[in-house]
């Protein structure tokens, strides 16, 4: 879910550093976020920088004397992969820089992908959860949240354990949602029950058709595989034609707009799926979570992976003490479990968590209300 930003703005300009005075003479870390902090996405990209930035100043607060401050660059990239690219640049040519933080989109991430394994920088990617990403190759790459077809797996257990004996996974030809109902036919192929899928124009969509295409399956639970703004529409297109079974939904319904006036009715009782964690059950995560709302108001999902990804490179370099930046991705890579605002990480070879994990809110009364993580873990209490 998107809300509004919460801190006051920063400027756009390429490479401007944000911190809190650092006393002369302090060993240093020096952390790069690259995002759009202006044009049609800057709103965003603000919540991410703004995340990043707190987590900055609260760690440069609380370190002790023997610990590096903590100073960060910021680039705005505009969200477009030709600008992402020389923003990525500017990044990594300044030499003290041993992590960057960003992009916003799948495009821009994955055209600067060279850029920064070229560089040997540790990219963290906070938002992003297409396959694509983490499957090049590169050793640098390390993303917080949940990726597309492990979603898809995890919701379709879910899917099943809850009751489903004919799920169906609808989606369009974008960039997201794809990838999570291949996820979700493969996990239900696994688990013995066969799931059909169903994908429709993005850019042309008939709701219509594309519903009673789903219906000549006669599914008990449709997947929404895709964002509340391009396939809400397909809600009521399948009631209108009679379907009365569950709606299940992935981390693009995780939106303001699910749980508006414009859906309200519709989407009461859907259950979506996000990587956003349910802060009153993180123990982990609690104090953070407090101390960040009591100086800044609410946490914004992009602002709490943004916030995570300082902690993860901040982790990282305490436990092991890296000082350049083959050691910081060794360390990330090879340093075992890390716990952030937004869950613990261990990484795989690919850069995805070990062992991913989504958490489970159901629409009621005009609100998500938490109801489950998909599988037993260490961060959540349930």
């Amino acid at each position: 879910m998107i809300r509004s930003q919460f801190l006051a703005g920063v400027g756009g300009a390429a490479g401007a550093t944000q911190v809190a005075q650092i006393a002369p003479y302090t060993a240093t870390l020096r952390i790069a976020v690259v995002c759009p902090q202006s044009g049609p996405d800057a709103r965003v990209g603000k919540q991410l920088a703004d995340g990043v930035r707190a987590a900055v100043d609260h760690i440069n607060d609380e370190r002790s004397t023997f610990e590096r401050a903590l100073l960060l660059s910021t680039y705005d990239d505009h969200n477009t992969a030709a600008d992402a690219t020389v923003q990525a640049s500017f990044a990594v040519a300044q030499p003290d820089t041993l992590a960057v933080i960003g992009h916003l989109s799948a495009g821009t991430t994955y055209v600067t992908e060279p850029v920064y394994a070229q560089a040997q920088v540790a990219l963290i990617v906070p938002t992003v959860t297409d396959d694509r990403i983490t499957a090049r190759g590169y050793r640098n790459i390390f993303r917080l949240p949940t990726k597309d077809s492990d979603e898809g797996q995890l919701v379709a257990a879910y899917a099943i354990q809850t009751g489903s004996k004919a799920p169906h996974a609808v989606t369009q030809d974008g960039d997201y949602g794809p990838d999570v109902a291949r996820g979700f036919v493969q996990r239900a192929a696994s688990l013995h029950v066969n799931a059909g899928s169903t994908q429709f124009s993005l850019d042309k969509p008939d709701y219509a058709a594309a519903a009673a295409q789903v219906l000549t399956h006669a599914p008990d639970c449709v997947l929404l595989a895709g964002n509340i703004a391009d396939m809400g529409p397909l809600i009521a297109a399948l009631r209108t034609k009679g379907y009365a079974g569950r709606f299940i939904a992935t981390q693009g319904f995780f939106d303001a707009q699910t749980i508006s006036s414009e859906y309200a009715k519709q989407t009461e009782g859907l259950v979506v799926s996000t990587s956003v964690p349910y802060y009153p059950l993180a123990p982990i995560a609690q104090r953070d979570v407090q101390e960040y709302q009591a100086r800044y108001g609410a946490l914004a999902p992009v602002s709490a992976f943004g916030y995570a990804a300082v902690q993860l490179v901040r982790l990282a370099v305490r436990r092991t003490g890296a000082s350049n930046r083959l050691s910081v991705i060794r360390a990330l890579a090879t340093g075992g479990a890390y716990d952030t605002i937004t869950g613990s990480y261990t990484f795989g070879p690919a850069g995805d968590a070990i062992d991913p994990n989504c958490y489970f809110y159901r629409v009621k009364d005009g609100k998500f209300a938490y109801e489950r993580q998909a599988h037993p873990s260490g961060f959540m209490l349930k």
